[in-house]
């Protein structure tokens, strides 16, 4: 599917574009960002029908989503610090971490600002797929309905869990709409965002084969179900939704776990859905339309050895001690996720005095990068993990009183209880206990399991008790400026609330 996404971009001509803020568009390169919708869909070939819902993807390989922005998440989770803070290098991120930003950030408008192309194109398709009867299959429009009903839920839910109410538009817009839009009430976005996916598992397949495998499957739009289900804190429906994906049989642990972060096992039997990646577009460094990954050059080390890319290592992500030191003793996902002293990577010896906390990222190292633009690496990145699952199917267990069976014992990877399955691919024993307990077990396993990987861990924190599990531990490393109820959302961008009055009011305390 990489290949088909990259070609989407240039057999489009433009794309249509919502501003939420009333101006006439926020991106940089409007001009390739336009579709000229007219008659696409009655007059368009079955390559160019396919070209359109690739092009719903595409938003997620920005650096306003999933290139960077999304991991960088974990930083304000504080499981690091920005490393390289020279001219001024991730100031918003370190405002956004120390708790300290204001409405005018730059992180918290690129995170606001990110889903809407996708949202929009999403809505595109939904809104005209079916006049394509004439040039593609009935069980090709119902995948590609699937497909946008399954990515502008992942846009939404992204948008409703960082800002709280968001507006909610369900159709394509275009430059004559009235955009200057309101918020809607969360708990409406979350009905919509339900809505969509249980569309989308009805829609889609559950398995691809060719260069449709990366596509959005069934299993996928079960599981970001039951993460919202989770959210919600309706655990008896996480449950069923899980269940209903274990009964397909089609996803399995790695007994590996750095084949998750392996550039040659890509889209495999653990992955629910992945960003994809590859090397070699045409596109300039930084460039929106990009198919490289950037978090090879931003995460490797800045050391006296060039292992990130062409231009060398950024050496974005400091990653805090306590975080290293809570990994339990001899688990095995501690060196795939983090560079330590003494760490052999392609020969060059980890020296903790590249790093301000001892510590750097490695999860995200390839050494497949590209040998021309820096930005480049083909490793895609994970949004949705069957590990993540089996915690989540846990969890919910846990939290209706059937503590036995979410922490059952496990003899491998694939046979025992939910949680335990995860433990002992991490090389670590089973573990049982009452209630409080095992919900403590399984919060510290998502914490070192999902680490870096798109923002996991802020999504915990805010949802654990209300936010004040966050408060609790935030205070305990030092970060005391996070109060609630403000910290649990960022800032609406002023830049739009000034242009659109309408998406007033702003997040409380910003």
């Amino acid at each position: 599917m990489k290949a088909m996404i990259k070609y989407s971009i240039c057999s489009i001509l433009c794309i249509c574009f919502v501003s939420l803020s009333g101006c006439e568009s926020y991106l940089e390169k409007s001009p390739t960002d336009k579709i000229i919708t007219g008659n696409f869909f009655t007059t368009g070939t079955a390559e160019e029908v396919e070209s359109a819902i690739n092009s719903v993807y595409q938003p997620l390989q920005r650096s306003y989503m999933y290139n960077l922005r999304m991991w960088t998440l974990d930083i304000i989770a504080g499981e690091g610090r920005v490393g390289n803070e020279a001219g001024g290098n991730g100031i918003e991120t370190v405002q956004l971490s120390n708790f300290i930003a204001n409405s005018d950030n730059n992180g918290a408008k690129e995170l606001w600002r990110g889903p809407w192309a996708g949202i929009n194109r999403a809505n595109w398709v939904i809104d005209n797929i079916d006049l394509s009867k004439k040039n593609i299959s009935d069980d090709k429009i119902s995948q590609y309905k699937g497909e946008a009903h399954f990515l502008r839920a992942l846009y939404y839910f992204n948008m409703v869990r960082l800002f709280g109410n968001v507006p909610l538009i369900l159709h394509q817009q275009t430059a004559n709409d009235n955009l200057k839009v309101s918020r809607t009430d969360k708990n409406e976005v979350y009905q919509v965002i339900i809505q969509d996916l249980q569309n989308a598992s009805d829609y889609l397949p559950q398995r691809y084969t060719g260069e449709d495998i990366g596509r959005a499957t069934s299993g996928a739009a079960l599981g970001l179900l039951a993460k919202v289900y989770l959210t919600l804190k309706q655990y008896n429906d996480v449950i069923d939704v899980i269940e209903r994906l274990m009964a397909t049989n089609v996803y399995s642990l790695n007994e590996n776990y750095k084949d998750n972060f392996d550039d040659t096992k890509e889209n495999g039997p653990e992955s629910l859905f992945e960003v994809q990646y590859e090397k070699g577009s045409p596109y300039a460094p930084f460039d929106v339309l990009g198919q490289g990954a950037w978090h090879n050059e931003y995460l490797a080390p800045l050391a006296p050895v060039n292992i990130g890319g062409p231009w060398g290592n950024f050496g974005w992500f400091h990653v805090y001690s306590e975080f290293a030191e809570s990994f339990e003793p001899n688990d095995k996902r501690k060196i795939v996720s983090i560079f330590s002293e003494g760490d052999d990577y392609q020969g060059w010896i980890y020296d903790p005095a590249v790093s301000t906390t001892g510590y750097n990222v490695k999860k995200f190292m390839c050494t497949n990068y590209g040998t021309t633009n820096p930005m480049d690496s083909p490793l895609n990145f994970p949004v949705l993990r069957y590990s993540d699952v089996l915690l989540m199917y846990a969890e919910a267990l846990n939290e209706v009183g059937r503590t036995a069976e979410a922490c059952a014992v496990a003899t491998a990877p694939n046979v025992g209880g939910p949680l335990n399955r995860v433990r002992v691919r991490a090389g670590l024993p089973s573990v049982s206990g009452q209630q409080a307990e095992v919900r403590e077990i399984i919060r510290h396993e998502r914490r070192m399991e999902l680490a870096f990987e798109g923002g996991h861990r802020w999504f915990d924190l805010i949802r654990y008790d209300e936010g004040e599990y966050a408060k609790n531990f935030f205070h305990s490393i030092g970060k005391t400026n996070f109060t609630l109820p403000k910290h649990l959302l960022l800032p609406v961008p002023i830049d739009d609330i000034d242009a659109n009055p309408n998406l007033l009011p702003q997040n409380s305390g910003y």
